[in-house]
């Protein structure tokens, strides 16, 4: 009897797992006190010091994320529309060629707010040249962005309105109001990618004359992805497919940090009309170099 029970005894403390040894206090200390960037580098050197707490390293890690995701969905929810927005002001040169091929100037604003459901961006751009006295290159976009998410799903909804002038490619104004679903491809703290598509109203009113309104059908894809901590690489590119005068653009950006909130832009943008007014090309492109400051 004393043989069986001793042998019950030694088969029960082999199929107990070992109780994980205590995490260190400094190791505790150091990854409380990393960065949420620079936590999952510091937790992995952690878990290789000491093996033996890899569990309860683990779970504080675990725990940190959580109480972070709960604060900033509390402080999501209670700001007001007031607050919460982020911008960058930039200024800089522009070389382009098309329907004029000169160097000038150009200013732009980026303001974005992102909420529980909802996000916001709002965006300003302006390109001018004057010389000998007169204007060479004047555009001007404005566009307002809204999207409202679907619980608990990659899709949502987009609103959108904006105005453009650029007399130089035979546009007086322009005005989009659009309306349509989106679809969230990738969106990770480093790489997001979205989709949408829907109708798009527009009126247009061009430097010869013609006024155009038309219901048209709006296509666009956005890239924001986050190489390294000092270098973002953007890209932007979209339609309006239209029976008579289509537009199609794409803007490539790539922004490096300089110091602080101070970065170094260098953009390219591609614009074509399919039916411009008569002796205008068809493409135009914008190359732009700025600095840019974030607040």
């Amino acid at each position: 009897m004393s043989r069986l029970l001793l042998a019950l005894l030694a088969l029960s403390s082999i199929a107990l797992p070992a109780h994980a040894a205590p995490m260190p206090q400094p190791i505790e200390q150091m990854i409380r006190a990393a960065s949420p960037a620079e936590r999952a580098t510091v937790a992995k050197v952690a878990k290789r010091t000491a093996a033996s707490s890899a569990e309860e390293i683990d779970q504080l890690v675990a725990s940190l994320v959580a109480e972070e995701t709960r604060a900033e969905r509390e402080r999501l929810a209670s700001q007001s529309f007031l607050d919460g927005w982020a911008g960058q002001g930039g200024v800089g040169g522009t070389y382009s060629t098309g329907n004029t091929r000169e160097i000038g100037g150009n200013a732009s604003l980026a303001l974005s707010k992102r909420s529980l459901a909802w996000e916001h961006d709002i965006n300003v751009q302006f390109d001018y040249l004057k010389s000998n006295g007169q204007t060479r290159r004047e555009r001007i976009y404005a566009g307002y962005t809204g999207r409202r998410d679907f619980g608990g799903s990659f899709f949502f909804s987009f609103g959108l309105l904006s105005f453009e002038r650029d007399r130089f490619s035979g546009i007086d104004s322009r005005f989009t109001e659009s309306l349509g679903i989106g679809y969230r491809l990738a969106d990770t703290g480093n790489f997001q990618w979205t989709l949408e598509g829907g109708p798009a109203a527009r009126q247009t009113q061009f430097t010869d004359g013609r006024d155009l309104s038309r219901v048209d059908l709006l296509g666009r894809t956005d890239i924001d992805w986050k190489l390294s901590s000092d270098l973002r690489l953007t890209e932007s590119a979209g339609f309006l497919l239209s029976g008579e005068n289509s537009s199609l653009y794409s803007k490539t950006a790539i922004t490096t940090t300089i110091f602080g909130d101070l970065s170094a832009r260098l953009s390219y943008d591609v614009l074509h009309e399919t039916d411009p007014p008569e002796g205008r090309q068809k493409t135009d492109t914008i190359t732009r170099a700025s600095l840019v400051y974030g607040f």
